[in-house]
């Protein structure tokens, strides 16, 4: 009886971890809509090293529940199929409802790569991404944040975008940034954009000016976009009086170097969120079998008549 209980509950308890409704693995969800990949150049902010193949694109939520969470995987593979580097990240936004789209921004860390460091990244013919995890919230953005004044404009070389966000509702929100997403003339993410925190406190009717560019601004890349979207996001506001981390570095100025864009939208197959789950049950299925070992060995000398066999896994 005992042995069955631990049974039943470890084997209950692994099933609440997979269908849990806050946390779930890949799910159909979310939706990778385009994304494209480049080296990052010399004034990058963003990513870890200048060097460093970097993936961004643009997911959709395309489900019915407001997703609190939302993390991707991407993986880089070269001409024979070998996997050279992999990285999981969150998106840059939260709490998204239905049909909204957020901007993502993978860096490939050399410390992770195949050779452990950037020398395979010129050996790099193709690259998926696909969405890693979820979780689900009842938590939704401040409505009453708007856009005004929009407007777009290439000078020096650097595609801009600045406008104005107001709080037109009745609630003060806390750390409010914009989300830019950038397209090339294909539709193809190419290029993104989160800016600093533009207030840590934001009263009905304030408003608050942003301006958007490229994180890893160069010529060749803020040639290629001719459109742009724009997410705002906020916080709720705290009371604690110690500062906030920005989300992002400020924007910077444009260079002249030159990079090269690819794109795709094939994602790979792979489901990291389901290989976590199942190893979540390989090591109930382990720890239940030690159980049992233990019970038996204290056991060993009495008359009782061993256990029934555990049922099956639901």
């Amino acid at each position: 009886m005992i042995t069955a209980l631990i049974l039943t509950a470890l084997i209950l308890a692994s099933a609440s971890m997979l269908v849990s409704p806050s946390a779930r693995a890949v799910s159909s969800e979310v939706k990778v809509l385009s994304y494209s990949w480049y080296v990052a150049p010399s004034n990058t902010v963003q990513a870890e090293y200048a060097g460093d193949l970097v993936a961004v694109g643009e997911v959709q939520n395309v489900g019915s529940n407001v997703l609190g969470s939302v993390f991707v995987v991407g993986f880089a593979y070269n001409s024979t199929g070998t996997l050279l580097d992999s990285n999981n990240i969150p998106i840059y936004a939260s709490n998204l409802l239905p049909g909204q789209k957020a901007p993502f921004y993978i860096d490939f860390l050399p410390q992770n790569s195949i050779t452990g460091d950037d020398s395979w990244v010129p050996s790099v013919t193709k690259v998926t991404v696909q969405p890693a995890y979820i979780g689900n919230t009842t938590v939704t953005q401040n409505s009453g944040l708007k856009l005004t004044g929009v407007s777009a404009s290439k000078s020096s070389g650097t595609y801009t975008v600045t406008g104005t966000v107001k709080n037109n509702g009745t609630e003060t929100t806390g750390n409010v940034f914009v989300d830019t997403t950038f397209y090339n003339t294909s539709g193809t993410v190419v290029a993104l954009n989160f800016t600093s925190y533009l207030t840590s406190s934001f009263a009905p009717g304030n408003s608050v000016p942003f301006t958007a560019t490229p994180i890893d601004n160069t010529a060749q890349l803020s040639s290629e976009i001719i459109n742009y979207s724009l997410l705002i996001q906020s916080e709720p506001l705290t009371t604690s009086g110690s500062p906030t981390p920005s989300p992002s570095p400020s924007p910077h100025s444009s260079s002249s170097t030159v990079i090269s864009t690819k794109t795709t939208q094939s994602p790979a197959p792979l489901s990291l969120g389901l290989t976590y789950a199942v190893a979540g049950v390989i090591v109930a299925v382990v720890v239940v079998l030690a159980a049992l070992l233990l019970i038996r060995m204290r056991h060993k000398n009495a008359q009782f008549e061993p256990p029934p066999p555990p049922p099956p896994p639901p």
